[in-house]
């Protein structure tokens, strides 16, 4: 099971690799932690999907993403080890560096599957701290 486990894994990455060599792509330790932003035609940021922790997520911010600004979102994703949904609402704070961008964001998340079952069904609240950057 571990090595399939592994192979799967393997492929996503060169699929995505593959996929994304022509578009910006999204890394971070976050709700999504590999993903694609949509970017309008000023180069910001609207919407962002791709790999979460446990499965794959959307976040769509309300308003394209402002430098140096804490910028609103929501997003919701399918679980699949949890065999759930999640979803929630947050913010993000581009911080400017050099070069780059880094991304720091802070969520409120509920997920809803099969591990709230064990506590009767009700959601599970979690906070959610972040850091990303876009290449």
């Amino acid at each position: 099971m571990k090595k399939l486990l592994l192979v799967v894994c393997i492929i996503l990455v060169i699929a995505s690799i593959t996929m994304a060599a022509e578009r910006p792509t999204w890394l971070a330790w976050d709700t999504i932690v590999y993903g694609w932003p949509q970017l309008n035609a000023m180069g910001q940021m609207e919407k962002l999907s791709g790999i979460s922790i446990l499965g794959y997520s959307w976040r769509t911010y309300f308003n394209p993403v402002q430098l140096s600004q804490v910028n609103f979102y929501w997003e919701w994703g399918i679980q699949v080890l949890s065999v759930g949904l999640q979803g929630g609402v947050g913010l993000t704070f581009p911080l400017p560096i050099d070069n780059t961008v880094l991304y720091l964001s802070g969520s409120m998340n509920v997920t809803w599957g099969l591990a709230s079952l064990l506590i009767g069904g009700f959601p599970i609240p979690y906070p959610m701290f972040g850091v990303g950057i876009i290449f």
